[in-house]
This record gives C-alpha cells, structure tokens and sequence, in this order.
C-alpha cells in the first residue's frame, strides 16, 4: 500500500508558533507606526494652531503706531479718564490721558486653563493671561476717485484745491464730509458703525466712535461702548480741537484697535480672540464680533523691550528688554519691540501611552514695530501731534 505524504502534528505546530510570532510583530508594527502617526498628526495640528495666532499677532503689532502720534490719541478726561478698554480688562488705566500705540495687559486676562486628560475637569493655573491692545492708522480708506478719508482737511477755502465746505460740529457729535474731498463711505471697507476716528489739527488730536452713517455725515452719538464720545471734558475731546466752534485745519483719519486675548469660557476648547474696535454695538445690527483665530491656546503673554528705560537696575528681573509692563516712570511710549509668547495642546488626547495625555506645544517670537522703532530726540510742539 502506497504511502501518503503530509505534516505532522509537531510541524504544524511549529509553523503555527512562527505564522503568530511574525504577526504579532507586524502588528506591533503597524500599531506602533499609527500611533507615531497619530502623534506627529496632532503635534502638527497643534502647531498649525500655534502659528495661526502668531500670524496675525506679528501682523498687527508690526503695525502699532502707524500714523499715530508719538504720544497716542488723547481721550476725554479732567481729574481722571474713564475709557473702556476693549477685551476683557475692564478700562484702560484712569491714569491715561491719550491711548499709545501699544498697551501692556500684563496678567489682566483670564487664569490659564487646561483640562485633566483622565477626568475632563478643568484644570485652573494661578496665573493669568495677558491682553495687548494695539493701535494703528487705516491707510486703505479711499473713495471712489482715490482721495484718502485724511488728504483733505474737513475744511478747506478757496484759493485752496479742492475747496472743502465740509462742517465739523462744536461738541464733536458729528462731521460732514464735502463730496470733492472725500465721498461717502469710501470703497475700502466703507465707513460705518463701530469704527474709530481720529480727529487732528494744531491744537492736539481726539478720537470718537462713529455710531451711525448718514450720506456723508458721520455722527458720534453718546452712549458708545466705549466712553469715547464724551462731552464736557476739560481735555481730550473734540470740542477742545476747536475753542469757541472755531477748528483750525482739521483732518480726521480712521484708526483700528486690535485686541488680543484668549478666551477660557469653555475650558475645553480655550479659544485665542482677535477683537477689533469694541464689540457688539449697536444692538440691532452688532458691529465687530470677536474673532476666533486659533483653537486649544492655553497660555499668552507679553513682555517688552523698553528702550532708554529709566529704572534703575533691578526694577525690572529680567532686564528691561523683557520687561513685562513698563514701570513708572517708564511708559508705553518706551517699547520698540514685543516678545510673544503663546503654548496649546491637541484637540484629542493622546491614547498610546498608560494613560491619555495632551500634546503640547509652545511658540515664541519677537516683533519689532516698524513705526516705534526710532526716537525724535528734537521734539516739537508739531511732532508731538503729527501723525
């Protein structure tokens, strides 16, 4: 009888140990690789996020003070002033007479916040966040045949080119603009409710908010969100550009306000916030919403390089090129450039390890503002109101 060939037991066995080994090392394998795959994926969303945010924040602060004058724009004030500060920092200090290019927010924002990976339970720092708020000029604005809102002033007789019959009024509740000079409401971003204007001549400078637009007559109502369109100030009003209803040449320019902070109202997604001008005026057609611009941001701050600082020695820890808020008698006026700093973490936790955990990452970066960057060491009644 004829033989027949197969395996045995032993060898099938055998054969089997070797098939699970080699699986079970490819799957290791492949496991591993998606599980590098997963965190370089996250680490580059959270990365992506970082740089996002830091876009626009270099973009901005590369532009405070851009036909600002050196010292701001003066706001209404007597004793003190009482301007609201946009953001989540209540007002800017009562002790300001004018708002400069750039205002530190050192630790006036919200406490750092994460969340425990393993309980989802926020996790609140001791440490606050920092706001900045910058100030800049709008060189964009142009009316249909190219005239800028500021290359006229409001008024302008003849034998001047063009001649301006444009009115401003006494207590600054409104300006009207003459058509030849600059038409309403321009075709870049158009003038309207919730912008900034800055009003200039040789007596000093004002800013007002426009709450509504009527042809070309910009009014400034009272009652704006933020205390710009005061009325019987001693100082810093519009009234006071103009003794008496008498404006000597007044140009007026539209300025932007640039707040940054990060918003923790939902710990498990803390959100870094762009907000232009002040929020959410008028009410039945809200101007300026804030911006979400970058997701999962956990920290921000600011520190300053404070050039011809003052201060003795030691006033400030780390020296006066990363100096967290000038230091009297140091001002804001002193910063020529910001440091920033700005960490995140993933959307998702990283489930590889024994226990989940977030991946984290941080970014810095120091932004020299172009406008800030040099000191007229010969100042001038002029140059102090120049823009």
């Amino acid at each position: 009888m004829k033989r027949r060939n197969g395996f045995s037991l032993l060898e099938l066995m055998v054969s089997m140990a070797v098939t699970v080994t080699v699986l079970g090392a490819a799957t290791a394998a492949l496991l591993q690789a998606q599980h590098a795959t997963q965190a370089i994926a996250m680490q580059a969303n959270t990365q992506e996020n970082l740089r996002a945010g830091m876009h626009f924040m270099v973009r901005d602060i590369a532009q405070a003070g851009e036909g600002i004058p050196q010292g701001g724009i003066t706001i209404p004030y007597g004793a003190t002033s009482l301007v609201n500060r946009p953001g989540i920092a209540g007002t800017f200090p009562t002790t300001y007479t004018a708002i400069p290019a750039i205002t530190p927010g050192s630790q006036l924002g919200q406490f750092a916040t994460s969340i425990n990976p393993n309980t989802n339970l926020p996790l609140v720092s001791g440490t606050r966040t920092d706001i900045i708020n910058i100030l800049y000029n709008d060189d964009t604005l142009a009316d249909a045949v190219g005239n800028h809102l500021y290359s006229f002033p409001v008024v302008q007789a003849a034998p001047a080119v063009p001649v301006c019959a444009g009115v401003i009024s006494p207590t600054g509740a409104f300006v009207t603009m003459t058509p030849a000079c600059f038409l309403m409401p321009g075709v870049v971003q158009p003038i309207s409710a919730g912008n900034l204007i800055m009003f200039h001549n040789q007596n000093g400078t004002a800013l007002e908010y426009v709450t509504s637009v009527a042809g070309n007559t910009i009014n400034f109502a009272a009652g704006d969100p933020g205390g710009l369109n005061q009325t019987g100030k001693a100082n810093g009003t519009v009234a006071n550009l103009g003794p008496g209803g008498v404006f000597p040449p007044t140009t007026i320019t539209r300025v932007w306000m640039v707040t940054y902070y990060v918003d923790f109202t939902n710990p498990a997604a803390p959100q870094l916030v762009r907000q232009v001008n002040y929020p959410n005026y008028p009410a039945a057609a809200p101007a300026n919403p804030p911006l979400d611009i970058a997701d999962m941001i956990e920290d921000l701050s600011f520190s300053y390089d404070l050039t011809g600082s003052s201060d003795a020695v030691g006033v400030y820890p780390l020296g006066p090129g990363n100096a967290p808020t000038p230091i009297l008698p140091d001002t804001p006026g002193l910063i020529r450039a910001v440091n920033i700093f700005a960490a995140g973490r993933s959307e998702n936790t990283y489930t590889a390890l024994s226990s989940p955990e977030f991946i984290r990452n941080n970014l810095s970066t120091q932004v020299c503002v172009r406008s800030l960057a040099f000191t007229n060491q010969f100042q001038t009644s002029a140059t102090q109101t120049t823009p």
